[in-house]
């Protein structure tokens, strides 16, 4: 389970730095709570997060700033992201 937390930890961080112009700087931070994770836009640009578990795939939409909870999925999880 930590190999998989660690996994995502660094999906999100060779995220960092992903940009359509520049000075754009996608970047997503990953932290783990109880009973899923909680994932927010850090970086300077709006972005659409994906989210797979052995339950589906959900998708979420984050504008700068803005952060989601995903609760209720089990692991191994994996995000992803890419800019608006």
């Amino acid at each position: 389970m930590k190999r998989t937390f660690i996994t995502c930890c660094i999906i999100a961080i060779v995220l960092i730095g992903l940009s359509c112009t520049p000075g754009t700087t996608l970047e997503i931070s990953v932290n783990k709570v109880d009973d899923g994770v909680v994932i927010q836009n850090v970086g300077n640009v709006d972005c659409l997060v994906f989210v797979s578990s052995p339950e589906g795939e959900q998708q979420f939409e984050l504008t700068v700033g803005e952060n989601v909870t995903v609760t209720d999925i089990s692991q191994p999880i994996e995000v992803s992201a890419v800019t608006l």
